[in-house]
């Protein structure tokens, strides 16, 4: 089953309501550059993820017209069920396993949305920390993680611009890949993780990075939503040098990419 190939799917269903949306000529654009011929090489849509994505698509047009998008009700239930699937939770398990956990260091989620990625790391840190500018996700993060008989724990309430100043603990891994990211400037999610993170640790980022020649078919999805355009691989790749990370790593799913990095 392809994920790829139920985004394209989900796509057209997209491409019915495009005329209505602030972002309609920038989604536009985006539906164009898909390629929706299918290669059989790629296999069926994958039934899950077609659904979620469909879900989104009949939400959309609501969703895009609040102020803060990433906390309305329906996208925090296409959040959680995104994360949920196993395009998701493939694209975080190959991060986990390029990262050793650090003795005596916390795990950061930052723009946590439903703390999905810290049930699957849970048990490897001393501490979980979830950062996030939705209380109701937090909330969420609180339910999962008692779920899994997790008791050191902190929820923050913020996003990006504050999280250097709102965590203390010293930061060994920081997440950064639920959707609630594709709303922020990941040049600017890059330089608030290495002030977060302490020397030696690392960032893993969960992203649907662009490929030469060919557009990511979530791109039309996170331009509806008034979100930010994915970076290429090389792009993303650029900045956490830039920035001062070393040891760039890159694993290329079908729509999302796995990246982690270390700060010297």
């Amino acid at each position: 089953m392809s994920s790829r190939a139920a985004a394209i799917e989900a796509a057209r269903s997209l491409a019915r309501v495009v005329s209505i949306l602030p972002s309609a000529e920038n989604v536009s654009r985006a539906l164009s550059g898909i390629t929706w011929s299918r290669p059989s090489s790629e296999g069926r849509p994958d039934p899950y993820m077609l659904k979620v994505l469909r879900f989104l698509s009949d939400r959309i047009v609501s969703i895009s017209e609040r102020e803060d998008p990433w906390s309305a009700p329906e996208f925090r239930l296409f959040s959680e069920a995104f994360m949920l699937s196993g395009e998701f939770q493939e694209a975080v398990k190959r991060g986990v396993a390029l990262v050793k956990p650090r003795p005596g260091s916390a795990a950061l989620d930052l723009h946590s949305g439903p703390g999905v990625c810290l049930e699957l790391i849970g048990s490897q840190w001393s501490k979980l920390i979830a950062v996030d500018p939705s209380p109701y996700n937090l909330e969420l993060v609180e339910e999962r993680l008692r779920g899994i008989r997790v008791s050191n724990y902190e929820l923050l309430l913020g996003d990006c611009e504050k999280v250097a100043s709102l965590v203390r603990d010293p930061v060994g891994l920081a997440v950064a890949a639920s959707p609630v990211n594709w709303f922020y400037n990941i040049n600017f999610i890059v330089n608030r993780l290495y002030a977060t993170v302490e020397p030696g640790g690392s960032v893993l980022l969960v992203a649907p990075i662009e490929k030469a020649g060919e557009v990511n078919p979530l791109l039309p999805f996170i331009l509806a939503l008034n979100g930010r355009a994915p970076p290429s691989r090389e792009r993303l790749e650029d900045t956490l040098l830039s920035e001062g990370f070393a040891r760039v790593r890159v694993r290329e799913g079908e729509l999302l990419s796995t990246i982690v990095a270390v700060k010297p």
